[in-house]
């Protein structure tokens, strides 16, 4: 009885985070710009749809029987097959889509913002993200499915990794698409060595990419809000 009343509230957390962001914060449709205040929709439903599936998947992990054997199964074939393997690449990896955004200040490549904001996001994303993550991780950390591997949830190496990418994504959309989801690509390989370090299961670590990506949306949404609201 216990672990049921900490299921249904867990399990849900995800869903209506995501779906009460997409009531309150989501814009109507106006044109790009209004009074100079640009409509980026950061937080409109269409925009929410990845990050919160990846959330509600591990937040539905207590009540799915699915979810869990999918990470037993992950994990029991590469502690079978990979049992010695061990890196520390994610530790500097995770850090390749942000120091990326750097690196085209330096080489002044046309981005959204300015190096000056960047510094600002960049900072405002990571203490969004680990609050949030902080938060999850005080949740479960009285579930025994989130415990009984000795991982910790959501993966916060993830999580650091795919809020850089966002942050890359957001900054380059519009003059290069292409280039703008590269740090994806950084990230998606920081969440496969959780994986194979066997630090983390698959719904930490989707979980963690969810955050990552949520919690710079709603900084760039902050962002926008109090630089515009102070002109």
């Amino acid at each position: 009885m216990y672990l049921r009343k900490k299921i249904i509230p867990l399990s849900f957390l995800p869903f209506l985070f995501s779906a009460c962001s997409s009531k309150l914060f989501a814009q109507p449709a106006v044109p790009d710009t209004i009074n100079n205040f640009p409509q980026r929709h950061y937080l409109k439903p269409s925009a929410l749809i990845i990050p919160g599936t990846f959330l509600l998947y591990g937040g539905l992990k207590p009540a799915i029987k699915g979810i869990q054997n999918l990470d037993n199964n992950i994990m029991s074939h590469i502690l079978q097959n990979h049992p010695s393997f061990h890196t520390n690449a994610a530790d500097y990896v995770m850090w390749v889509p942000s120091a990326s955004l750097y690196f085209m200040d330096a080489l002044k490549v046309k981005t959204m913002h300015s190096f000056g904001q960047h510094l600002i996001i960049d900072a405002g994303s990571i203490i969004i993200t680990g609050g949030l993550g902080y938060g999850m991780r005080l949740i479960t950390r009285n579930v025994k499915v989130y415990n009984e591997k000795g991982t910790k949830f959501p993966s916060g190496h993830t999580a650091n990794a795919f809020r850089g990418a966002e942050i890359l994504h957001q900054e380059l959309k519009e003059r290069n698409k292409l280039l703008s989801y590269s740090g994806y690509v950084a990230a998606t390989a920081v969440g496969v060595l959780r994986i194979y370090d066997k630090d983390h299961l698959l719904s930490e670590v989707l979980a963690g990419a969810g955050l990552g990506i949520l919690s710079t949306k709603l900084t760039y949404w902050i962002f926008d809000k109090v630089k515009y609201k102070a002109r």
